[in-house]
């Protein structure tokens, strides 16, 4: 094996060992904000879950305002970091409804992953993607059809409606 195959190997198994290794951050401890970690997080690992996330962190990253946080996971989806942001439901509300339909980050409410789409109805084809109980963030103008209901009740998936698709701070 000459020098460059070696090298691609090298690098092929690190590729391979980072798509393994999740990790988690929290974003506040003992209600204080932490620093954002190092960019060189990204070498180590493909998935990040950031816990304790603020209101304020989402609106900044809505509004692309600069802060060590925001700079960090912009950083991160450059380097194709899947970011999974942890949610409580108090804070669903204030969340941009493009960032849950539009944006490459998932959110979580009690460690289950949170769905929205921007189809006028959401029919069985796209609810049978969807893992049993997850969360569906509907629009109340979005329609259900018959089918995709009765598979929203065998699946124990939570739907909750929004009036319309602003949250509470861009109202």
């Amino acid at each position: 094996m000459n020098v460059e195959d070696k090298l691609i190997s090298i690098i092929k198994e690190k590729l391979i060992e980072r798509n393994r290794v999740t990790k988690t951050i929290d974003y506040q401890h003992n209600c204080q904000i932490a620093l954002a970690p190092e960019s060189t997080l990204f070498f180590e690992c493909y998935q990040i879950e950031l816990k304790k996330v603020s209101i304020r962190l989402i609106q900044e990253l809505y509004q692309m305002k600069e802060s060590s946080w925001v700079d960090w996971i912009l950083t991160g989806l450059s380097y194709q970091i899947l970011f999974n942001i942890e949610l409580n439901e108090s804070i669903l509300p204030f969340v941009p409804w493009k960032m849950l339909t539009q944006w490459p980050l998932t959110f979580f409410l009690s460690q289950q992953p949170v769905f929205g789409f921007c189809d006028t109805t959401l029919t069985r084809e796209t609810i049978v993607k969807l893992p049993e109980n997850c969360y569906l963030v509907k629009l109340k103008n979005q329609k259900l059809t018959e089918e995709a209901k009765e598979l929203i009740l065998k699946n124990k998936i939570v739907v909750i409606e929004r009036l319309n698709e602003s949250c509470i701070w861009a109202e």
